[in-house]
């Protein structure tokens, strides 16, 4: 009896150990490309979107749904052309999703998820549920390689998000950086 449960306990602790590889094995891939850009698709009830973001260590800049996300050294700029205003924020105000903070996504998943191991069409995957007791789940898929992500669904009561990571990509000039000049007849609203 001793034996089965510590041969269960040994099985337990290998699906979880290796769960938490794939998310860290997500971060050790991109972290190897130095500064790297996305595309990607979201997809959120009916709507489907495109959008890009560069990471470059902590600091990213994102394209989504006609606004510019700048975050670098604690700060936040976010851009909307169409109001034609600058908010700037406290980097700490960041989400914990990969379309808020695409620099420590995956990181920030592994700390606040339990992990299981499943596999979605031959393909390595890790079903993330919150330790918070929430009742979302998220399911990170990796690309054929099993190095990189490929898709990121969340899902929360009701509502469900896809991210289709369409290319990654590596940067030789870094990422955007947020310049005041190219926004100068824009309003600056400060928020810190």
């Amino acid at each position: 009896m001793k034996r089965l449960i510590l041969t269960l306990f040994i099985i337990i602790g290998t699906f979880s150990a290796s769960a938490e590889s794939l998310l860290e094995k997500f971060e050790r891939s991109l972290a190897a490309l130095g500064s790297y850009r996305v595309d990607f698709t979201v997809t959120l009830g009916d709507a489907t979107t495109e959008g890009s973001y560069a990471v470059s260590g902590n600091d990213f800049y994102i394209t989504l749904y006609g606004a510019e996300y700048y975050v670098a050294d604690g700060v936040k700029y976010e851009v909307n052309s169409s109001r034609r205003e600058v908010i700037v924020d406290s980097a700490e105000s960041l989400g914990s999703d990969l379309l808020s903070n695409p620099a420590q996504g995956f990181s920030i998943l592994a700390r606040d998820y339990e992990q299981t191991n499943i596999t979605i069409d031959a393909r390595a995957a890790v079903k993330l549920t919150a330790r918070n007791g929430d009742s979302g789940r998220i399911v990170a898929v990796a690309d054929k390689s099993g190095n990189l992500p490929q898709m990121i669904v969340y899902a929360y009561d009701d509502t469900r998000m896809t991210i289709v990571l369409d290319s990654i990509s590596t940067l030789a000039d870094g990422i955007p950086r947020f310049d005041r000049t190219k926004y100068a007849d824009f309003e600056l609203i400060d928020m810190r």
